[in-house]
C-alpha cells in the first residue's frame, strides 16, 4: 500500500509538468502566429513597392507614413507582447498597454483622415471598418485582462490583429491580379481559420470569445457591404462630401 504513495506522486509530477509544457507550446504558437502576421505584412508591401514601384508616391505622404509606421509597430509589440508572456514577465506586458492604445489611437484616426481624402464615401465606410473594429476588439481586450480573463484578452488581440491585415491582403490581390471576390475570400478565411486553429490546437475546442470576435467581425463586414449597395450611399456620399 505504501508503495502505491511515490508512485501516485511521481504520475501528479508528470501530469503537471505535460500541462506545463502544454501551456508554454499554447504561448509559442501565439508568437508564432504574431510573427508569421509581420513577415506576411512586409512581404505584401514590399513586393508591391517593388513590382508596382508606381505606387510609391502614395505612401511618401505624412499621414500614410505615420499610419504604415504605427500599424507594422503596433504589430511588433503585439508580437513582443506575446513573448513577454512566454518568458513570464507579466508585469513589463502590463505596462505596455498604454503605449498599445497610443498605436490603436494613432492607427484609427490615420486611417480615417487618409480615406476621407480620397473623396470616395464608398472607400471611406469600407477601409473604416478595419481600424474601427480592429479598436473595439482591442479595448474589449484591454477589458477583458483586467477582469483577468487571460483567455478572452489574448483571443480578442489576436482577431484584432487580424482584422489589421487587409490592406495587406488588398497588395496581394495587386501582386497575383486577383479579383475582388477572392481577396475578400482569403481575408475572411483568415478572419475564420487563423483563430480557429489556434483554439483546437490549444484547447480542442472553440473558445466563446473565439466565437464573438468572429462573428463581430463578419457582422461588420456584412453591415459594411449592406450601407455601401443601399440606395442610401448617394445621402452619404453628399454628407461625408458637399458639393
Amino acid at each position: 500500500r505504501n508503495g502505491g504513495i511515490p508512485r501516485a506522486v511521481g504520475l501528479h509530477k508528470q501530469k503537471v509538468t505535460m500541462n506545463l509544457n502544454n501551456h508554454n507550446r499554447n504561448k509559442k504558437l501565439m508568437w508564432l502566429i504574431s510573427v508569421a502576421l509581420i513577415i506576411f505584412v512586409l512581404l505584401a508591401f514590399g513586393i508591391v513597392a517593388f513590382v508596382q514601384p508606381e505606387r510609391l508616391p502614395r505612401y511618401a505622404k505624412p499621414f500614410v507614413i505615420i499610419h504604415i509606421l504605427s500599424a507594422i509597430g503596433w504589430l511588433f509589440l503585439f508580437s513582443y507582447q506575446t513573448k513577454l508572456v512566454i518568458n513570464g514577465q507579466i508585469a513589463r506586458h502590463e505596462k505596455n498597454a498604454k503605449l498599445g492604445l497610443a498605436l490603436v489611437f494613432i492607427i484609427t484616426l490615420s486611417s480615417i483622415l487618409i480615406t476621407y481624402q480620397w473623396g470616395l464615401a464608398e472607400r471611406l465606410i469600407g477601409e473604416s471598418r478595419d481600424v474601427v473594429i480592429f479598436a473595439i476588439l482591442f479595448l474589449l481586450s484591454i477589458w477583458a485582462i483586467r477582469k483577468r480573463k487571460s483567455q478572452t484578452h489574448k483571443r480578442l488581440m489576436l482577431i484584432a490583429a487580424l482584422n489589421l491585415i487587409g490592406p495587406a491582403v488588398t497588395r496581394v490581390k495587386f501582386i497575383f491580379d486577383l479579383t475582388d471576390q477572392i481577396a475578400v475570400s482569403i481575408t475572411i478565411l483568415i478572419w475564420i481559420l487563423v483563430p480557429v486553429a489556434y483554439d483546437l490546437l490549444t484547447i480542442r475546442k472553440i473558445h466563446k470569445a473565439t466565437i464573438f470576435g468572429i462573428l463581430l467581425t463578419l457582422i461588420s463586414l456584412a453591415l459594411m457591404v449592406a450601407i455601401v449597395l443601399s440606395p442610401l450611399m448617394k445621402e452619404i456620399d453628399s454628407f461625408f462630401y458637399p458639393k
